[in-house]
């Protein structure tokens, strides 16, 4: 019966009882009363209420038990598209800004990596815009159909009273895309409704049929010019590795340890550039990952042979006979230390090395990466 009650109270007395029950929840509210001020401050300074085009890209927000900010590649991304898509105003004539997502924990700013983005939260945006005539929305892939649910009345209200509501699915993981049922709630709600893909394997024909939505490409915003590559001479005998949980995971580190004179080091707990300068002394990289990620392509860009298991859903098929990639994790095991000691020397390693780079790089430009995006803003999408 308290359940069936709790259930039919009104939102406002159910995060009164949250905060009555949980500190955390009255930690929350302190930290977050001051934040929202500067938010605010923020938003008056440098947006004018009359503003009648807006671009608003949502991320996570902040951890509930520390309200520390999440990292991660996808969000490192969903940052980087929003940089680019300030640069270019005269593409698509809107004023861009990004947004925690609906309900969640209040960020100020990601500071674990370099960026010039500041964060608003949706119902501060949704107050002050009162002029808008379009609005284009770019959705994480994980959490688009939870967006509609999540908001507000008033917050609903305010975009059916915009013109034209673009949403755009930014889907930087396949696995995690919603499927075509649960997008049509979106597609019901908005004027347009769109896909953008971070690799090539997933910007194809058959996904715009499947999905029913136009598609393009967006690459991601790794580039070889970010990264510090380094010759094998200035390398250690270091294997980073990715945090991924992976079930063949423990029986392939202990493979590692065994190895005599290789230092492991798990690629976790560090801002990104502390990762980067790292993964630029390492000589060996490993994910355990989705396989064409950012834990095998930067290390790349940093002058590492990398090894992954292929995965069909990520990687093209030029990348399966790319030294390095394997067909299966039984295969890795039964090969990776005896292909290392192979590698291990200055010509062979920088011939194999080289292999790796040139792949990775024909697929990521960070020149093709900010191209793909003046021409998303142009309609010019890769499949109509």
């Amino acid at each position: 019966m308290l359940v069936k009650i709790r259930k039919t109270l009104p939102y406002s007395v159910k995060m009164m009882l949250r905060f009555l029950r949980y500190p955390e929840e009255r930690a929350r509210f302190f930290r977050e009363r001051i934040l929202k001020k500067h938010q605010d401050e923020r938003l008056s300074h440098g947006f004018q209420k009359q503003t009648e085009s807006l671009i608003v890209f949502f991320v996570p927000g902040a951890d509930r038990k520390t309200g520390n900010e999440n990292v991660s590649g996808g969000i490192i991304s969903l940052v980087s598209l929003c940089e680019e898509t300030m640069k270019l105003e005269n593409a698509h004539n809107a004023k861009t800004l990004m947004c925690t997502f609906p309900r969640e924990y209040l960020l100020a700013k990601h500071i674990n990596f370099e960026n010039n983005v500041n964060l608003y939260r949706f119902e501060q945006v949704v107050g002050y815009f009162q002029n808008l005539k379009k609005i284009i929305i770019h959705l994480p892939d994980d959490s688009a159909v939870l967006f509609l649910p999540r908001l507000f009345k008033k917050e609903t209200k305010w975009l059916r009273n915009i013109i034209e509501v673009h949403i755009n699915i930014v889907n930087a993981n396949i696995l995690l895309m919603p499927s075509p049922e649960q997008i049509k709630n979106i597609e019901s709600f908005a004027t347009k409704t769109t896909m953008t893909a971070a690799h090539a394997k997933y910007c194809s024909l058959y996904f715009r049929k499947f999905y029913g939505l136009p598609l393009h490409k967006f690459s991601t915003w790794v580039s070889p010019e970010q990264y510090n590559f380094k010759e094998y001479i200035c390398k250690k005998n270091t294997i980073v590795v990715s945090p991924d949980v992976n079930p063949e995971r423990e029986k392939i580190m202990s493979l590692l340890r065994n190895c005599e004179g290789l230092e492991i080091i798990v690629l976790q707990g560090l801002t990104h550039t502390e990762y980067k300068e790292t993964v630029s002394h390492a000589k060996w990289a490993l994910t355990f990952g989705e396989g064409l990620d950012g834990y095998f392509v930067e290390p790349v860009f940093s002058g590492s042979i990398a090894f992954a298991v292929y995965n069909e859903d990520f990687f093209t098929e030029d990348f399966k006979d790319l030294p390095g990639i394997f067909p299966s994790y039984e295969n890795l095991a039964e090969n990776i230390i005896e292909d290392m000691h192979r590698y291990d020397n200055p010509q062979i390693f920088t011939d194999y090395q080289k292999k790796q780079f040139d792949l990775c790089a024909k697929y990521y430009s960070y020149k093709e990466y900010q191209d793909n995006i003046r021409q998303f803003y142009l309609g010019n999408y890769t499949f109509k």
